[in-house]
């Protein structure tokens, strides 16, 4: 009779517990309420990666966060990923115009076609205020 309480009482209490998720900083100095603050995360696919034109020998990727509806500019965490047995570089983030979009940079010189030939993809996630 004891464990069946017990059963009952872990299927009512355990989807009430909640996580919280704090951002003490951002970029723009920004800070909201903490029902505000999102988690979004993905993957910049392999296809994306384009020879830069304004920074010599490195190669770049736009990606789209525009899902996230971020009010202000999130905290990026970005890492490549190789499916290839090769090193992917490590790459740089910033905002380009606005909270959708997210620039990646490699921070060693390469090419895009060596980046999709090593099948390089840039995992992401991204912390901010939707309200």
């Amino acid at each position: 009779m004891a464990l069946i309480v017990l059963l009952i009482l872990a299927v009512v209490l355990v989807p009430t517990l909640q996580s919280e998720l704090k951002i003490p900083d951002t970029p723009d100095h920004y800070s909201g309420p903490p029902p505000c603050a999102l988690t979004c995360s993905g993957v910049g696919r392999l296809d994306k990666w384009t020879n830069s034109g304004v920074h010599a020998g490195k190669v770049y990727m736009l990606i789209d966060i525009s899902d996230c509806n971020f009010k202000s500019a999130p905290v990026v965490t970005t890492t490549t990923v190789a499916v290839k047995s090769e090193v992917c570089p490590s790459v740089t983030a910033y905002f380009p115009h606005d909270v959708s979009t997210i620039r990646v940079y490699s921070v060693v010189d390469t090419t895009a076609d060596k980046m999709k030939k090593n099948e390089c993809s840039v995992h992401w996630s991204v912390f901010g205020y939707i309200c």
